[in-house]
């Protein structure tokens, strides 16, 4: 919401909806939750004060899941004035963090206290509650909570969704003082909730635990390599399986995947026949002991081939999170819409590869792009002749596509996708074109997420590139090299990375990587804060959306041109 609030203004409105008298200039959301909250409460007048939970009601597995990160999330905001809530999806606080006394103060003269009930049937429209009540982020400033003791705060929501059930699980809430330019607040709590939704993945369930536990057991009393595997792409080594390589790795994660049961097998590793004693402790939790070449060949046991490993790289919960979502729907038969920034590996995604040098037994490739060049009906033949001859395909590029170029190729695919797999890749992270794009191919889509979300990769991801581009180089990156690197924001992603291999090999470089072979820009780079991190997306995201032009996009972000000049200048950001 952009502009100045205007508090007056928006009281007039309210109590215009309320009544009925006229129609109201308002977002639909929140005229709605007005007259939810006229129905159950009456008039606003009747909110004393927030009612309270016995602490003893309130789910501490969900604070003790959310708190480290919470804890973490609160250090970012100090000196803001900024507080962060959480609670629960019936809108009950379970804890609240603040770094500076004004935020302190603000919880306090509210009654935002951990117990507190916030429900929107309770305390009217508030950003915890209408959070709940409509599972999207919202913001709600001064007069357009439905409460009077409200009208001086700005509450900031978003809700934290389980990644793969989508039901609600908590809301996450930014609140402070009624103040000027909280426009940012949105795109920073919905980050917040982002990471929190990754976290989960990560959370140890029952088997995990006991995975670890058969995991610390069996890495005091072997001294083969000791590899244990969970949920989500949760994985625990040993100092000796460092001498593993990626494939072999892959090759262990699979055949825990297969479900066998626990027992000695013998796979085919990089380095030979090779036994592996597998510990099965309940779905998608084994544990791998990786005994030596001259045992496998002793032993008279079954040998097992691994499917090959797909070579998309990376162990990260945002990244697995995409491989998962994308998965799943390939399985459900539906055509999948792979998008997001320029450079992230949604080709990489679609063909189960690093990128366009893929096998040849991957999916066909075929480029929207050609469309300008051969004419949109001569592509469209194409097209169809290639649906006849191939049971999936994978089509790069579709925002390019004109009007007709899309109807056509809509067409194509309802004809065919009972018996074809489809994966689209649009380059776009802007949520309005995904759902255009979507609703275009009768697709759904499946954010592939850029490089500096998912920066834990970066070091296997080098190692992929490098060989790759550098195979004889053997480009190998020190540790403040490696620091340096994930704190740069990496605007081009995994393609800008696959340059710098490139550069280095090219310019003759073989062995350590140094900070000094760095590109200055990469030299220079910094660790950005959460809210720096957001601060820069969302100036990123403006730029966008004003397709480079620094004065609309200071129009969408509700700041000075001035700002956002030295803001792209301190961010290093370019049009």
């Amino acid at each position: 919401m952009n502009g100045e609030f205007d508090s007056r203004r928006t009281q007039s409105a309210k109590e215009a909806a309320l009544a009925e008298t006229v129609p109201v200039d308002r977002q639909v959301d929140l005229v709605g939750s007005w007259k939810r909250s006229q129905a159950a409460i009456g008039d606003p007048g009747n909110i004393h004060d927030v009612p309270h939970v016995p602490e003893s009601l309130l789910d501490e597995h969900l604070l003790e899941m959310f708190g480290a990160p919470m804890s973490r999330f609160a250090e970012d905001i100090e000196g803001t004035g900024l507080a962060l809530l959480l609670a629960d999806s019936r809108g009950q606080i379970l804890q609240r963090w603040f770094e500076d006394r004004q935020a302190e103060s603000h919880l306090d003269r509210v009654g935002t206290v951990r117990g507190a009930v916030l429900a929107e049937n309770v305390v009217g429209t508030n950003g915890v509650g209408t959070v709940v009540t409509l599972s999207k982020p919202v913001q709600i400033r001064g007069t357009e909570h439905y409460a009077e003791f409200y009208q001086d705060a700005v509450c900031t929501g978003s809700p934290v969704f389980h990644p793969i059930t989508r039901k609600l699980l908590a809301v996450v809430t930014l609140s402070c003082d009624l103040t000027p330019r909280t426009d940012l607040l949105k795109p920073l709590v919905r980050s917040i909730a982002t990471q929190l939704e990754q976290h989960v993945l990560s959370v140890e369930q029952p088997a995990a635990r006991e995975m670890l536990n058969v995991f610390l057991k069996l890495s005091r009393s072997q001294s083969h390599p000791v590899v244990a595997f969970g949920p989500q792409g949760a994985m625990i080594q040993t100092p000796m399986a460092g001498s593993l390589t990626a494939h072999d790795m892959n090759l262990l994660r699979m055949l825990g995947d297969e479900a066998r049961p626990s027992g000695n097998y013998v796979v085919e590793l990089s380095s030979g026949p090779t036994t592996l004693n597998l510990t099965s402790v309940g779905p998608n939790n084994n544990v791998v002991v990786v005994v030596d070449e001259a045992a496998a060949v002793r032993s008279p046991l079954r040998r097992v081939s691994p499917p090959p490993a797909p070579q998309r790289v990376g162990r990260s919960p945002a990244w697995l999170s995409a491989v998962n979502h994308f998965e799943r729907l390939k399985d459900l038969g539906e055509p999948v819409l792979l998008a997001g920034e320029s450079g992230v590996g949604k080709l990489a995604l679609a063909l189960g590869a690093l990128g366009p040098d893929a096998d040849a037994a991957t999916p066909l490739l075929c480029d929207a792009a050609e469309s300008h060049v051969l004419g949109t009906r001569e592509w469209l033949a194409r097209l169809a002749r290639s649906f006849t001859e191939h049971d999936s395909i994978v089509i790069r590029g579709v925002e390019t596509l004109d009007g007709p170029a899309c109807d056509g190729m809509r067409s194509i695919i309802d004809a065919n996708k009972h018996r074809v797999s489809v994966s689209l890749t649009a380059t776009t992270d802007d949520d309005e074109a995904i759902a255009r794009t979507e609703q275009k191919f009768g697709s759904t889509a499946v954010r592939v997420p850029p490089l500096r979300d998912r920066i834990e990769d970066l070091p296997e991801l080098w190692a992929s590139v490098a060989r790759s581009v550098a195979p004889a180089a053997n480009l190998e990156l020190q540790d403040d090299t490696l620091a340096l690197l994930r704190a740069y924001s990496w605007p081009g992603n995994i393609k800008e990375l696959r340059r710098l291999a490139s550069q280095l090999g090219a310019s003759g470089r073989a062995g350590a990587v140094t900070p000094t072979d760095l590109p200055s820009t990469m030299q220079s780079s910094k660790t950005l804060s959460l809210i720096e991190k957001i601060e820069l997306e969302a100036i990123r995201k403006a730029l966008q959306e004003a397709k480079g032009n620094r004065v609309l996009a200071a129009d969408i972000l509700g700041i000075s041109r001035a700002t956002v000049y030295r803001k792209m200048k301190a961010y290093r950001l370019s049009t």
